[in-house]
């Protein structure tokens, strides 16, 4: 059994990876593959376990994701782990187990680029980030990996912030802005939020009047207007496949004008990215 780390997942091609999440996304929506419910296991105040299961019969690949979270002090950061078993589909073998948090960040990064992708009636013009801590970042990265002309929008609290992320991002984006006002988002035709927000700190009205919005932390990060729809990923027990996977195995049209994607994360995406690791595959 391979043993892999944040280093092997560094060295994805991140396009391959969007490519394979969306076909396992597809799978998922047809039928085609399968995942258990998300368990979370709370331990304290903001603190959890967390499971999450698929397999992908296509690939030959099962995966089974075990992670946690623990609030850290006032003004410091939590802390974050993750274990990921990846096993043949037919006879169960362990093939790999990864270990670190790039697997969850570029899983999620490439799955919120498959989805808005989907969803969109256009390539963007500009994407906007509602947010640009390790979850954005990541996003950011699957951005200009997929989609390299378009231009980007930071949303950030604080003006420190913005000047800093502007200095470090700039020789990276051509036609980039970063501010602390949601002005910066105008016009944006994809958006992707992670802020671990309680309460909305972006409206979908300063968007494109067709705009594709995934939220990674949730819908109520976004002031949206009546009428809007959310489509989510959450497999639940004895339901159909969540709307989200049954947009991109095309079973679901998408809704006219904007569009809100509840993105909080599918086991199937965990046996995409095992997949473009090395040596995983049986």
């Amino acid at each position: 059994m391979r043993e892999l780390t944040d280093a092997d997942v560094a060295r994805v091609s991140l396009p391959a990876v969007v490519a394979e999440v969306a076909r396992c996304l597809a799978d998922l929506g047809t039928g085609a593959a399968s995942q258990a419910p998300k368990a979370v296991l709370p331990t304290g105040p903001g603190a959890f376990f967390l499971s999450l299961a698929g397999v992908v019969p296509r690939l030959g690949l099962a995966a089974a994701k075990w992670a946690s979270y623990a609030p850290g002090a006032p003004g410091r950061p939590g802390t974050s782990t993750s274990t990921v078993v990846v096993s043949d589909a037919s006879d169960g073998t362990p093939l790999a187990v990864v270990t670190g948090m790039a697997f969850t960040r570029v899983r999620t990064a490439a799955t919120a680029v498959a989805v808005a992708r989907a969803a969109a009636t256009r390539p963007p013009g500009a994407v906007a980030l509602v947010g640009c801590g390790s979850t954005n970042r990541a996003v950011l990265d699957a951005v200009l990996a997929a989609e390299p002309t378009a231009a980007v929008r930071v949303l950030v609290r604080t003006a420190a912030s913005a000047r800093s992320l502007h200095a470090e991002l700039a020789p990276r984006v051509a036609d980039l802005r970063v501010g602390t006002d949601t002005a910066v988002l105008a016009g944006a035709d994809w958006a992707f939020s992670a802020t671990g927000a309680d309460a909305p700190v972006a409206d979908l009205a300063a968007l494109a009047p067709d705009a594709t919005v995934v939220a990674l932390d949730g819908a109520r990060t976004w002031h949206r207007p009546p009428g809007v729809p959310v489509l989510d990923d959450q497999v639940r027990p004895g339901a159909e496949a969540p709307a989200v996977p049954r947009l991109l195995a095309g079973l679901v049209e998408r809704p006219r004008g904007p569009v809100l994607l509840d993105v909080a994360g599918s086991a199937v995406c965990d046996v995409a990215l095992a997949a473009c690791l090395p040596g995983v595959r049986p």
